[in-house]
């Protein structure tokens, strides 16, 4: 930060310097105008005030002279006129009564020549020094002056400026080793303030991803290390050659069982990471969306025959243009979910209908319910609202349907009420 903070102070210091140059020789071109004038005014006069003193008093010439000078200008006899730098018109005009400036050059000195009773008297700036130089030294000056206490202020100034640029630069040095619980303090409305909120929310992003990418693993990690372990505890049961053929036939069923909830969790977190990495579809076709649900509600006959549900179903015709295998997939789970969780002999309703430029698709239940704590997580990956039947699901089917939905520029909701049942509304846009 020191570097940056030199590279403020050279660069004020330079535009300082640059335009103080700048202003200076403007400033120079047009004072030098003005006080040329009025010096020649003023010598002017005082050439005047010398014919007049002449003319109307008795005093001799050179009492009038010593009257007539000042602190600022003096007057004096020339014995030389052409010692001078004065052209043969300007002396003619002088020998012909007439008051006449000398000033060929821009900072060169200025005088006023006149002739009284055949003398020449010069009138000329009475310092030694000349008065151009005099207000270019103190203009000058000035100008040094500001571009010092300009420097010197900016070095206090810049290190202020640059003080949330430090902070940031050391709340990157934590978020590089992993310390997501990190704010850093802004009360700037500036650019570096905007700066300085789009790093906190960047942190706070990055703080949920990270929290979400510990809690997946866990999850996932949990969800393997179940089964794994019930199938090598059954697996072992079934090298003692004294159970029964009962038991050994009960144990091979749940290894078969949990060797396939393995292979549907391996499944679902591939399609679900995949999904996740995948911005649009790419197998969009115009297919039946009544005949696909009729398709999926056959392909589970067995698990609604198996509870003896009643399925009330009113299916339009409807179209529908999108990847039909990724819908199927969320017509499987959403019914899945009703059947599940219905209690024996109950009723699922099934209606698809289109309402203006929306497909409405809805599945009811008169099963479990759920409160409002668990319908604000049923989406989030593992979770699993009620822990009965965790054994028969992995907590990912929900997010699928959400993530495939999205792909889908659809919508779902869910209405729910404890032992009353469930329904989801899946609304879908007509293109």
């Amino acid at each position: 930060m020191k570097k940056l903070r030199l590279k403020l102070i050279l660069l004020f210091v330079l535009l300082l310097v640059a335009s103080a140059f700048i202003s200076f020789i403007i400033s120079l071109f047009f004072t030098n105008y003005n006080l040329r004038d009025e010096i020649i005014q003023n010598q002017k006069s005082t050439a005047t005030s010398i014919i007049e003193l002449n003319e109307k008093t008795d005093l001799d010439l050179d009492e009038i002279i010593n009257l007539s000078s000042n602190p600022i200008y003096y007057a004096h006899k020339i014995e030389d006129i052409h010692s001078l730098n004065i052209t043969d018109d300007e002396i003619l005009k002088v020998q012909n009564n007439e008051i006449v400036s000398l000033s060929h050059s821009q900072f060169g000195d200025i005088s006023t020549v006149l002739m009284v009773d055949n003398s020449y008297i010069q009138i000329s700036i009475s310092t030694q020094n000349n008065i151009f130089f005099v207000a270019i030294f103190r203009l000058g000056f000035t100008l040094l002056l500001c571009v010092l206490i300009g420097a010197f202020l900016m070095v206090f100034s810049a290190k202020r400026a640059i003080k949330p640029i430090v902070k940031l630069t050391d709340a990157t040095k934590e978020v590089a080793k992993g310390n997501f619980d990190i704010v850093v303090e802004n009360k700037s409305k500036d650019e570096i303030g905007q700066l300085t909120n789009n790093f906190n929310i960047m942190i706070q992003e990055l703080k949920n991803i990270e929290y979400l990418r510990k809690d997946f693993i866990s999850n996932v990690s949990h969800e393997f290390k179940t089964p794994i372990a019930s199938v090598q505890g059954f697996a072992k049961l079934l090298k003692n050659e004294d159970i029964s053929k009962a038991d050994r036939q009960e144990y091979a069923d749940i290894i078969i069982e949990e060797s396939d909830r393995l292979s549907k969790l391996s499944s679902n977190i591939l399609k679900l990471s995949k999904l996740e990495n995948q911005q649009t579809l790419n197998n969009k076709t115009v297919f039946s969306l009544d005949e696909q649900i009729r398709r999926t509600i056959l392909l589970l006959q067995n698990e609604w025959s198996e509870k003896n549900l009643h399925l009330d179903i009113d299916l339009k015709k409807t179209s529908f243009t999108g990847d039909d295998e990724l819908l199927q997939q969320v017509w499987i789970n959403l019914i899945s979910n009703a059947i599940k969780f219905s209690i024996i002999n109950g009723t699922i309703a099934i209606i698809l209908h289109q309402e203006g430029n929306k497909i409405i698709m809805q599945i009811s239940d008169n099963g479990i319910g759920m409160d409002d704590f668990t319908q604000k997580r049923i989406f989030e990956k593992f979770y699993q609202g009620d822990k009965s039947h965790s054994g028969e699901g992995n907590g990912l089917g929900l997010a699928l349907v959400k993530r495939i939905l999205d792909l889908c520029n659809g919508e779902i909701f869910v209405q729910s009420q404890v032992n009353k049942g469930t329904t989801f509304i899946v609304e879908l846009p007509v293109e």
